[in-house]
């Protein structure tokens, strides 16, 4: 386990790193940065979740088939923003209480990554934050299957990433994606994840 003033010294490092980092918008499909929207699109944003432990995992959600959209895939808990939703923040903490029955207090939030533009219509905003080693998860049956919690080291080893090949609208895109286990993280929220990782030092997480 990490000692609290260890994981302070990080996580205020982070804070600083993602505070001061120039956002780029990105896409879920095309590598290059997007330069303008060019269609409508729905706010939302997801929870980028560190736990603390013995060094950090990523908290990832596996969606059941039940989900209205990107069913049985691997993401960052997150959704639309609501009307009464102040902010990113607010909708990412909104969400993950929904989803993993994860109380906001429980959270320190620690910045945004760069904001990304789907092919299904989203303009997501990536809030990370932090959470301690042990927090119970409470998932909602209809909407997670089940919670993934992936090391970092992991997540940073090149043998666990390789090019995947998806087609969308009759084309085939080649993605980064990760495996862990029996799951791919693919599509946005790889990139996202990407995004992460080329933000964050892997010498601090």
């Amino acid at each position: 386990m990490f000692e609290p003033h260890t994981a302070r010294a990080a996580e205020a490092r982070l804070a600083e790193i993602l505070a001061t980092h120039t956002p780029v918008l990105q896409g879920d499909l095309d590598p290059r940065p997007i330069p303008e929207l060019g269609r409508p699109v729905a706010d939302a944003a997801v929870l980028v979740l560190l736990e603390r432990g013995h060094g950090y995992r990523m908290v990832f959600t596996k969606r059941t088939e039940q989900v209205e959209t990107h069913k049985g895939e691997v993401s960052f808990a997150g959704g639309m923003r609501d009307p009464q939703d102040a902010d990113a923040r607010a909708t990412a903490l909104r969400e993950a209480h929904e989803e993993l029955g994860l109380e906001p207090r429980a959270v320190t939030l620690l910045g945004e990554l760069d904001p990304l533009v789907t092919v299904t219509g989203f303009r997501i905003t990536p809030v990370v934050g932090a959470v301690d080693a042990g927090i119970v998860y409470r998932p909602n049956p209809s909407e997670v299957d089940r919670v993934l919690q992936v090391p970092m080291a992991h997540l940073r080893d090149p043998a666990q990433w390789f090019d995947d090949v998806r087609a969308w609208r009759g084309q085939l895109h080649r993605l980064r994606s990760c495996r862990f286990g029996d799951d791919v993280i693919w599509g946005a929220t790889s990139r996202m994840l990407q995004n992460f990782l080329a933000v964050v030092p892997p010498d601090l997480l």
